[in-house]
Protein backbone atom coordinates (compact mmCIF):
# COMPACT_ATOMS: atom_id res chain seq x y z
CA UNK A 1 0.00 0.00 0.00
CA UNK A 2 0.83 3.81 -0.73
CA UNK A 3 3.07 4.93 1.92
CA UNK A 4 1.21 8.02 1.71
CA UNK A 5 -2.11 5.94 2.73
CA UNK A 6 -0.54 5.52 6.10
CA UNK A 7 0.15 9.61 6.90
CA UNK A 8 -3.34 10.17 5.73
CA UNK A 9 -4.22 8.29 8.46
CA UNK A 10 -2.32 9.42 11.19
CA UNK A 11 -2.87 13.11 9.86
CA UNK A 12 -6.98 12.25 10.02
CA UNK A 13 -6.83 10.48 13.24
CA UNK A 14 -3.82 13.05 15.37
CA UNK A 15 -6.66 15.66 16.39
CA UNK A 16 -7.96 12.69 18.63
CA UNK A 17 -4.78 12.10 20.36
CA UNK A 18 -4.57 13.73 23.83
CA UNK A 19 -0.97 15.07 25.03
CA UNK A 20 -0.59 12.01 26.58
CA UNK A 21 -1.06 9.93 23.69
CA UNK A 22 1.83 6.60 23.91
CA UNK A 23 0.10 4.40 21.23
CA UNK A 24 -2.28 5.02 18.42
CA UNK A 25 -3.47 1.53 16.84
CA UNK A 26 -5.92 1.73 14.17
CA UNK A 27 -8.16 -0.94 13.26
CA UNK A 28 -9.85 -1.04 9.24
CA UNK A 29 -11.63 -4.31 8.45
CA UNK A 30 -13.70 -4.62 5.05
CA UNK A 31 -16.52 -7.03 4.25
CA UNK A 32 -18.26 -7.59 0.70
CA UNK A 33 -20.25 -4.31 1.02
CA UNK A 34 -18.97 -2.95 4.44
CA UNK A 35 -16.67 -1.52 6.40
CA UNK A 36 -15.80 -1.12 9.94
CA UNK A 37 -13.15 0.84 11.37
CA UNK A 38 -11.93 1.98 15.12
CA UNK A 39 -8.89 3.05 16.49
CA UNK A 40 -7.55 2.82 20.50
CA UNK A 41 -5.23 5.03 22.14
CA UNK A 42 -2.64 4.15 25.02
CA UNK A 43 -2.61 6.10 28.00
CA UNK A 44 -0.45 4.95 30.70
CA UNK A 45 -1.32 1.66 30.98
CA UNK A 46 -4.94 1.44 29.64
CA UNK A 47 -6.37 1.43 26.38
CA UNK A 48 -9.41 3.79 25.34
CA UNK A 49 -11.37 2.87 22.64
CA UNK A 50 -12.20 6.08 20.09
CA UNK A 51 -15.72 6.12 21.09
CA UNK A 52 -14.49 6.68 24.76
CA UNK A 53 -12.46 9.00 24.33
CA UNK A 54 -13.45 12.32 26.48
CA UNK A 55 -15.11 15.28 24.37
CA UNK A 56 -15.53 13.18 20.91
CA UNK A 57 -18.53 14.21 18.57
CA UNK A 58 -19.63 11.20 16.76
CA UNK A 59 -20.29 12.54 13.45
CA UNK A 60 -17.10 14.34 13.55
CA UNK A 61 -15.07 10.89 14.20
CA UNK A 62 -17.76 9.07 11.51
CA UNK A 63 -16.42 12.28 8.97
CA UNK A 64 -12.65 11.19 9.59
CA UNK A 65 -13.33 7.63 9.07
CA UNK A 66 -15.31 8.19 5.62
CA UNK A 67 -12.09 10.16 4.71
CA UNK A 68 -9.69 7.33 5.59
CA UNK A 69 -12.05 4.91 3.78
CA UNK A 70 -12.34 7.18 0.40
CA UNK A 71 -8.25 6.68 1.20
CA UNK A 72 -7.68 3.63 2.01
CA UNK A 73 -10.63 1.94 -0.19
CA UNK A 74 -8.98 3.05 -3.60
CA UNK A 75 -5.45 1.26 -3.06
CA UNK A 76 -7.09 -1.71 -1.18
CA UNK A 77 -9.46 -2.51 -4.35
CA UNK A 78 -6.53 -1.71 -6.75
CA UNK A 79 -4.62 -5.12 -6.07
CA UNK A 80 -5.31 -8.41 -6.86
CA UNK A 81 -6.00 -9.88 -3.72
CA UNK A 82 -7.54 -7.33 -1.09
CA UNK A 83 -7.12 -7.80 2.38
CA UNK A 84 -10.15 -8.10 4.79
CA UNK A 85 -8.60 -6.02 7.74
CA UNK A 86 -5.47 -4.02 8.43
CA UNK A 87 -3.51 -2.98 11.78
CA UNK A 88 -1.76 0.01 11.64
CA UNK A 89 0.14 1.18 15.15
CA UNK A 90 2.01 4.18 16.06
CA UNK A 91 3.93 5.14 18.98
CA UNK A 92 4.52 8.71 19.55
CA UNK A 93 8.07 8.45 19.06
CA UNK A 94 7.47 7.94 15.21
CA UNK A 95 7.71 4.56 14.79
CA UNK A 96 4.89 2.54 12.55
CA UNK A 97 3.74 -0.92 11.83
CA UNK A 98 0.93 -2.50 9.75
CA UNK A 99 -0.22 -5.63 9.61
CA UNK A 100 -2.22 -6.76 6.97
CA UNK A 101 -4.54 -10.17 7.29
CA UNK A 102 -6.56 -11.61 4.54
CA UNK A 103 -8.97 -13.91 6.96
CA UNK A 104 -12.30 -14.10 6.01
CA UNK A 105 -14.15 -12.76 8.88
CA UNK A 106 -17.80 -13.30 7.53
CA UNK A 107 -17.67 -16.53 9.39
CA UNK A 108 -15.01 -16.58 12.11
CA UNK A 109 -15.51 -12.35 12.90
CA UNK A 110 -16.45 -12.81 16.74
CA UNK A 111 -13.74 -14.99 17.49
CA UNK A 112 -10.99 -13.30 15.49
CA UNK A 113 -11.86 -9.79 17.30
CA UNK A 114 -11.00 -11.53 20.34
CA UNK A 115 -8.03 -12.48 19.47
CA UNK A 116 -6.82 -9.38 17.82
CA UNK A 117 -7.80 -7.80 21.35
CA UNK A 118 -5.38 -10.06 23.04
CA UNK A 119 -2.57 -9.79 20.27
CA UNK A 120 -2.81 -6.09 20.43
CA UNK A 121 -3.78 -4.43 23.36
CA UNK A 122 -2.08 -5.93 25.97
Amino acid sequence: MNENIFQEIYDELEKYLSNAWEKLIVYLEYGKASYSFSFFVKEGERYIKCFDLPNIDEEVLMQSFRKIDKAVSKERDSVKEPWSNMTMIVGNDGSMHTDFDYTDLSQEGYRYNKEWKLKYLK
